[in-house]
């Protein structure tokens, strides 16, 4: 499977559901997409961010609010300069950072109701080298 094919129906994924499961995205052995350890720890760090803004967006509490903010500006800054910033994060997994934060955006003014448990997201066939 192509690797922007395959984020691409990694964040789809992460946007579509409120329970995400590995077995949603990823088969067991074949097609399976292996990683090293830097581009795993990266995958990490763009689902934490897209699952913070999406967890918090609508939270009552002011540190969730806080966090909420804070992912926000990750999403929308276009920092070159840090490696893991979100835009290079995106270039990374072959994604579009405009689609993206159009995607959460539209899911955000669509979202009603309280703010989204923390979900475990550990893709079995995402296997760092």
């Amino acid at each position: 499977m192509d690797p922007r094919e395959w984020a691409e129906r990694a964040v789809q994924g992460l946007l579509a559901a409120a329970a995400v499961m590995p077995e949603q995205f990823w088969a067991a052995g074949a097609g399976a997409i292996r990683l090293s350890g830097e581009q795993a720890l990266m995958w990490a760090v763009l689902v934490d961010g897209i699952e913070s803004y999406r967890r918090c967006a609508h939270a009552t509490s002011a540190l969730r609010r806080e966090e909420f903010r804070e992912a926000e500006r990750w999403l929308l800054s276009s920092d070159w300069d840090w490696p893991f910033s979100f835009v290079n994060l995106c270039d990374v997994f072959g994604m579009n950072p405009s689609a993206v934060r159009q995607a959460l955006a539209r899911w955000k003014a669509q979202r009603t109701g309280g703010a989204l448990r923390r979900q475990r997201f550990r893709p079995v066939a995402l296997r760092a080298a």
